[in-house]
C-alpha cells in the first residue's frame, strides 16, 4: 500500500489535504474540503487525478504525477473517463452528469 498527501489551495485560509491511497488496483481519494468531507466529488481530487496541479502548493507539485500514474487501471480511472465523456457530450443530460459524478465519488471513497 502506498499513500500520498497533497496540500491544495481552497476557499479557506488553511490548505486542504487530499490523500490518495493506492492498494493493488484500488485507488482511494480523500479530501478535507467541505465536499470531500461529505463524500461528494470535489474539484481538488478531480484536478489532481487529471494532472492539473494549479491549486497544489509548490512543495507537493511533483506528487501529482505519481497520483496520475496510480490512476491507471483503477475503477476510479474508468469512472473519471465516463464523467469526462458525459461532460464532453452535447447529448448528456443533467441527470447523466449527476449520476457520473456520484459514481466517481463512490469509486474514490471505496
Amino acid at each position: 500500500m502506498e499513500q500520498l498527501t497533497i496540500l491544495v489551495k481552497g476557499s479557506s485560509a488553511e490548505p486542504y489535504e487530499t490523500t490518495f491511497i493506492k492498494d493493488g488496483d484500488s485507488l482511494t481519494a480523500i479530501c478535507t474540503c467541505p465536499a470531500g468531507t461529505y463524500g461528494n466529488l470535489c474539484k481538488h481530487r478531480r484536478s489532481i487525478l487529471t494532472g492539473d496541479a494549479a491549486a497544489v502548493l509548490d512543495a507537493d507539485q511533483e506528487k501529482v504525477a505519481n497520483v496520475v500514474e496510480w490512476l491507471v487501471g483503477t475503477d476510479v480511472e474508468a469512472a473519471l473517463k465516463e464523467l469526462c465523456d458525459f461532460e464532453a457530450s452535447k447529448d448528456a443530460t443533467k441527470d447523466d452528469l449527476v449520476t457520473a459524478k456520484r459514481k466517481l465519488s463512490r469509486a474514490m471513497n471505496s
